[in-house]
C-alpha cells in the first residue's frame, strides 16, 4: 500500500510548515503505507520572515522523521529548481528585469531557488541519486533561464532514485 501525497505552496512557501504537518497527521495514520510526498514547497536559500527557508523546512521535516531527496544536508539549498525572471515584454512590467541583472545576483524579482522536494520516512527510504531537468531531454544546464521554447515549466523536474532501507 502507498499513501501519496502532493501539494503547491504559495508564492512565500509560508504555508508549507502547516500542510506538511497535516500530511504528516494523514501519514501516521496509515503506518502500514510506504509514504511519498511530492511537493513545490517554495522554500527560498534565504529564509525571512515573509519566505520560508530552505535550511529551515530541512530542519522541520527532518525532526518529523522524514528525509528527501536532496539528503538531510541543508547544503544542498544550492541545487536551485527555479530560475526565471520577467522581461519587458510580459504583462506587469514591475516586475521585469533587466538582461543584465538576471545572472548578476543583484534583483530580488530574480527567483533562482531549490523549491522543489520529494519527501518520505527516513526509516523506509535513503535516495541514492536525485537528477534535475530543465530541457525536457533529461539534463540540467546550469545557470539557465526556465521556462524555455523546449521546456515551458517555470520550475525543473526532479528525479530520484529510492532504496530500501535494510
Amino acid at each position: 500500500h502507498f499513501l501519496i501525497a502532493s501539494f503547491h505552496g504559495d508564492t512565500n512557501g509560508l504555508a508549507t510548515p502547516a500542510v506538511l504537518s497535516a500530511v504528516d497527521s494523514v501519514a501516521k495514520q496509515q503506518p502500514l503505507s510506504t509514504f511519498l510526498f511530492g511537493l513545490d514547497a517554495n522554500t527560498h536559500s534565504a529564509g525571512s520572515k515573509k519566505q520560508q527557508g530552505f535550511a529551515e523546512f530541512v530542519k522541520m521535516f527532518d525532526e518529523m522523521g522524514y528525509s528527501s531527496c536532496w539528503g538531510d544536508d541543508a547544503g544542498a539549498g544550492k541545487l536551485y529548481t527555479t530560475f526565471n525572471a520577467r522581461t519587458f515584454l510580459q504583462p506587469q512590467l514591475q516586475k521585469a528585469v533587466r538582461a543584465s541583472e538576471v545572472h548578476a545576483g543583484v534583483s530580488a524579482l530574480v527567483d533562482k531557488n531549490p523549491k522543489d522536494f520529494i519527501l518520505f520516512r527516513s526509516t523506509e527510504f535513503v535516495s541514492l541519486h536525485t537528477t534535475r531537468d530543465n530541457t525536457g531531454g533529461g539534463s540540467f544546464v546550469e545557470d539557465m533561464v526556465f521556462p524555455t521554447v523546449d521546456f515551458p515549466s517555470d520550475h525543473a523536474v526532479i528525479k530520484t532514485q529510492l532504496v530500501p532501507c535494510s
